[in-house]
């Protein structure tokens, strides 16, 4: 399959690459059985590892799990996506709406999925270590499954954070009223003080009984 869209933020779509040489209809037959498929011949004996974390995946709670094993990178990287993206829209057009797809090639992996949040979907991609292993297909989606199963968002430390930047900009806010304020208030004293020296220059005198009105000219 060729060119794709995905659904964007706006009114029009987004142009995807979906990778030329990938059939589509051939990789969801070979996905059909175990949910691998390895389309490096250099991993092909990697086969029955992958099938087995798969099925160890359900037991995390990851269902219906799908891996793509590519056997070269591609340009633009972001290839890899929208194929995963892809196959998603696919197999739930077929009925399958919980998924997680992860496709990997020798130095490029992205996720999909629809049960995981992107967060554990990119925590999943960094590993262990903020790199899968991608010469070992294997223990790479091992690594993924582990570390997407275990990862949560810091929903508490991030809320603290919120309260505290809240309280700062309040904390500025308070300053900045306050330091106006105080200049406001200068200026009308000065303002003020000038009002008060021209109406002393302008008050009448007497002179020899005569009112007058003093001339500062």
């Amino acid at each position: 399959m060729g060119v794709s869209y995905c659904e964007a933020m706006g009114p029009l779509p987004i142009l995807t690459e979906v990778p030329t040489d990938v059939d589509m209809s051939a990789l969801q037959a070979d996905l059909a059985d175990d949910g691998v498929a390895v389309l490096n011949p250099a991993h092909a004996g990697t086969a029955p590892q992958l099938a087995q974390v798969v099925r160890d995946a359900r037991d995390k709670g990851i269902e219906n799990f799908k891996v793509v094993v590519l056997a070269h990178d591609y340009n633009p990287d972001t290839s890899l996506r929208d194929l995963g993206t892809q196959l998603g829209r696919d197999l739930a057009a077929q009925g399958e709406e919980t998924m997680t797809v992860l496709v990997m090639s020798p130095s490029q992996v992205a996720g999909y999925s629809t049960q995981l949040t992107r967060f554990q979907v990119e925590k999943g991609q960094d590993g262990h270590t903020g790199r899968l292993a991608l010469n070992d297909p294997p223990k790479a989606t091992q690594d993924f499954v582990d570390v997407a199963h275990g990862a949560t968002f810091p929903f508490a430390a991030f809320t603290v954070f919120l309260v505290l930047l809240v309280a700062a900009l309040a904390g500025v806010a308070r300053v900045v009223t306050r330091r106006r304020s105080r200049e406001v208030d200068a200026a009308r004293r000065a303002a003020g003080l000038r009002g008060s020296a021209e109406s002393a220059d302008e008050k009448p005198v007497e002179e020899n009984g005569v009112s007058a009105v003093s001339n500062r000219e």
